[in-house]
């Protein structure tokens, strides 16, 4: 794992390499291993290390034999070792032992098209010395992150977007339709970005930047259509078992220890089964918080099973308020999930014994692990007519429309629970006409899925939308803030494939969320785990909103200074923050929404993207005792 950077344009650029080196330096977390810089012409790529596979050989940027083709690479290619036999044979020579050292050689026999035969998470830059092309590639789910922006005919792109703030001419002009965005779900989709002049590439796709032209191109999507026959119950779960075994091994490669991250759930106790199979003795790691506590026996009794050594750690709520602006800072972008304060604690913990850490992240999205995929009665239809009305109504947050029928409530129902606030609400408030981002993604999202059933749909949507805008920003992002590398095996693009093409019923048989993954997994995991109800890792932000944190991020997103109130207008903040529902989450929600983007304002529109004194202060008072950590 590490980051990339680099600044490319038709003719030298004065102080690149000073440009390029300020961006690795800002996310010197992604690498603290090695660095190097790589200039020709006007083209300069930068890399820092974290070493995970040839511990002493892998230093980039690389090149080919003769070098005309280079590459700064961040990720890992899990199939390296059987596309390097394939290289020799048809006469390549390796200089490394590296997995990083194939895409050159890839790219000698395949170009652009090379993508199709890796099998990994990546985000990484083709230099072709002789075309004087760039290249751009981003992983098939969008695992790793990878942020450009293309000004006055210079492109400069980086794994995180703090670093393109370093380059001249790059302004950080708020994007209003990104904030938009992230007002209506919490985070921000591909390609945009909260800042009007960076983007980010979106999963399964590749850039090319040719006689100062950028072109975008797909490579890979989540597949649409099911099989026409359905296949035997049996088959389709021997082929899950084998995908998983299959992708762990491949994940298990490294020169470094690996662990696992343990919640005691289906989806990482299933990894720690596959992984038992490889003979790799794993360290399990399981946090906590003090007042949850409930995933602890089973944690203990996968461990057990598997014969894996579990580190167990609990976690006080005073830490999240003290490590927040620090968290912000290193997510760059406003992303309200607060699952990032427990992600990046157990990343913390795991990071003094191993380097390289197996997580479940996927599984509910390909199998059907959330309530909200449980919809009764529906039938796949001819609705895409309505698509838009729907969306439209979503948006603004109107009843739904009785002559659509049951058949669009629950795209209706799906869409508002997705969203923390109504999306025609923020654009008002934002000064923004027209349709939203959220609505008509939503739209295109649905139409494409006519033919599924509702289960299936929804699925659809979250690995294209929830999974990449959300869980992979947050799990990156924390990982890499304690340099830990994570990995995905349950999100092996072929596992994705195997399981969006099943349809719904199948996978939540009856309505049973992950009916078909504990089918699968029934005899080789325990029964206890297998059986037990559905836990979610998200923090208690409700209770923590009735405590010192709510109190002073009250004080902060409706103080003197506070920048939401510019942004938006005291009285829209003023009536967001008042709503209550019974049990007060909503407001929870809004608040802690508003914080992120309060800190998030703070941080990243001022020069330096420093850390700001006041919020600092707040945060880190009373019972929120600072931690520099």
């Amino acid at each position: 794992m590490c980051g990339i950077a680099g600044v490319v344009a038709e003719s030298e650029v004065p102080g690149a390499v000073q440009i390029v080196r300020r961006m690795c330096s800002v996310m010197s977390h992604r690498g603290p291993d090695d660095s190097g810089i790589y200039v020709d012409g006007g083209t300069t790529l930068g890399h820092v290390r974290l070493s995970i596979i040839d511990l002493a050989g892998g230093h980039q940027p690389l090149s080919n034999e003769d070098g005309s083709i280079w590459v700064v690479f961040n990720g890992e290619i899990y199939n390296y070792e059987e596309l390097r036999r394939t290289l020799l044979r048809a006469g390549h020579t390796f200089r490394t032992n590296t997995d990083t050292e194939v895409l050159v050689h890839l790219y000698e026999e395949y170009g652009a098209d090379l993508a199709a035969s890796l099998n990994g998470m990546f985000a990484f830059a083709l230099w072709d010395a002789r075309r004087r092309a760039l290249l751009l590639f981003r992983d098939h789910v969008g695992i790793k992150p990878l942020y450009y922006s293309l000004v006055g005919g210079r492109l400069a792109f980086a794994s995180e977007l703090k670093s393109l703030l370093e380059v001249p001419g790059v302004s950080s002009h708020i994007d209003r339709e990104g904030i938009a965005e992230y007002l209506t779900l919490g985070y921000i989709t591909a390609p945009r970005t909260p800042f009007s002049q960076i983007r980010k590439l979106p999963s399964g796709s590749y850039l090319q930047y040719h006689d100062g032209a950028l072109v975008e191109s797909r490579y890979w999507r989540v597949p649409v259509e099911e099989p026409a026959a359905p296949s035997v119950l049996g088959d389709v779960c021997e082929e899950i078992r084998f995908i998983l075994r299959d992708a762990t091994r491949l994940q298990l490669r490294a020169d470094v220890p690996v662990g696992v991250f343990a919640s005691g759930g289906i989806d990482s106790t299933a990894i720690m089964w596959a992984a038992s199979h490889h003979g790799i003795p794993l360290q399990a790691f399981l946090c906590e918080f003090d007042d949850l506590r409930v995933d602890t026996p089973y944690a203990r009794l996968a461990a057990h099973a598997n014969g894996m050594q579990l580190h167990e750690k609990q976690l006080s709520a005073e830490q999240a308020g003290a490590l927040l602006p620090r968290l912000i800072w290193h997510q760059d972008e406003p992303l309200a999930d607060p699952a990032l304060v427990p992600v990046y604690l157990i990343a913390k913990e795991a990071a003094g014994h191993v380097k390289v850490i197996l997580n479940g992240t996927g599984g509910d999205e390909l199998f059907g692990g959330y309530p909200r995929y449980r919809v009764r009665g529906l039938l796949p239809g001819a609705w895409s007519g309505e698509i838009g009305r729907a969306a439209s109504e979503f948006a603004g947050g109107g009843a739904v429309s009785r002559r659509m029928g049951a058949a669009l409530d629950y795209r209706q129902r799906y869409l508002r629970r997705m969203a923390t606030l109504p999306e025609q609400e923020v654009r008002s408030a934002l000064g923004l006409t027209g349709p939203g981002v959220v609505s008509a993604t939503a739209a295109t999202l649905f139409a494409e899925t006519r033919s599924r059933d509702a289960a299936s749909a929804m699925m659809y949507y979250d690995l294209n939308v929830y999974l990449t805008g959300d869980l992979l920003m947050v799990l990156d992002k924390m990982t890499m803030a304690a340099s830990l590398e994570a990995r995905v095996p349950l999100l092996d693009f072929r596992l994705v494939e195997c399981a969006a093409r099943l349809s719904g019923r199948l996978r939540m048989r009856g309505g049973e969320l992950k009916w078909l993954l504990r089918e699968a997994l029934r005899g080789h995991v325990p029964d206890a785990i297998l059986d037990r109800p559905k836990q979610g890792f998200g923090p208690p932000v409700s209770h923590w909103m009735r405590g010192a944190l709510g109190r002073n991020a009250m004080r902060l997103v409706l103080g003197k200074r506070a920048m939401v109130c510019d942004l938006l207008g005291a009285e829209v903040v003023q009536s967001w923050l008042s709503r209550r529902t019974a049990a007060g989450r909503d407001s929870a929600r809004r608040l802690w929404l508003l914080l992120v983007l309060e800190l998030w304002l703070r941080t990243f529109t001022r020069p330096g993207c420093s850390l700001d004194p006041e919020a600092i202060t707040l945060l880190g008072s009373g019972e929120w005792g600072w931690t520099s950590s």
